[in-house]
């Protein structure tokens, strides 16, 4: 895989997943058909077929000795951060609900989890929604292989409200079409509702692209957690990967069931 599209992915995953605003971008040209985010990228290594055990543990609840996520999530008194020993204790428990390489698919390697910066603008400007709603339990998981990279991120809000607003940043930080990554500009098709492939409270996907590279990214939310989905190639390197619908279904039934 061309390297550069490593060290672009944790800027870009953080950007648009956990995005607000809206913005533009001048001179930035077409890449990317507005095609549905399930065609967009044929099943190559579907995440269900390349590993039975994505199916065995996906009833499965959180532990009992894991923490509760969401009632981690408190504004400590005078606190200008979501650093604390509840919310990395919470990460931790539920980091074995994340996909694995091996679930995604053959060929895939352990890549660097995504970290947050609310330092990070939205795709189409303005403040991010990791600025815009600090407190969050924050946790992700990223698989590498030569054609390209999964992401997953997980939020898990305090509440079911604070998430849906959360969300709905995230959707107006992608609300247009063209925008940039950096100071890389990037065109986005229209968000499409996935809600009949991923029936929880709210599914949206988006395909975008830039000079070198194109991505897909869907995002779930269901109750208090959103989680997010991006898998990056190299341009038109996406029928090389794994669909990324299939990889949202694996990924959303693994952890909420």
């Amino acid at each position: 895989m061309n390297r550069s599209l490593l060290t672009l992915i944790p800027t870009l995953a953080v950007a648009t997943l956990l995005s607000a605003g809206c913005g533009a971008v001048a001179d930035a040209q077409p890449r990317v058909a507005a095609t549905p985010v399930a065609q967009s990228a044929p099943v190559t290594a579907p995440v269900a077929q390349s590993v039975p055990a994505a199916e065995q543990a996906s009833a499965a609840p959180l532990p009992k000795s894991a923490p509760e996520p969401a009632a981690a999530v408190q504004k400590p008194a005078g606190a200008a951060s979501t650093g604390g020993t509840d919310l990395d204790a919470a990460a931790d428990g539920l980091r074995p609900f994340l996909l694995t390489p091996a679930e995604i698919g053959p060929g895939f390697a352990v890549g660097d989890e995504p970290r947050p910066d609310p330092a990070q603008p939205a795709i189409c400007g303005g403040p991010g929604v990791v600025a815009q709603f600090p407190y969050a339990v924050r946790v992700g998981a990223a698989a590498e292989s030569p054609s390209g990279l999964v992401q997953e991120a997980i939020s898990v809000y305090g509440d079911p409200g604070s998430a849906a607003a959360a969300y709905r940043a995230s959707l107006a930080g992608m609300d247009c079409g063209q925008g940039s990554v950096g100071d890389k500009p990037v065109v986005l098709a229209p968000a499409e509702d996935l809600s009949a492939d991923l029936p929880y409270d709210e599914a949206t996907g988006w395909r975008l692209g830039g000079e070198g590279f194109d991505v897909v990214m869907i995002s779930v939310r269901e109750g208090e957690v959103v989680m997010n989905f991006t898998v990056l190639a190299p341009e038109d390197g996406l029928p090389a990967l794994p669909d990324p619908l299939v990889v949202a279904q694996a990924g959303t039934q693994k952890l909420l069931g």
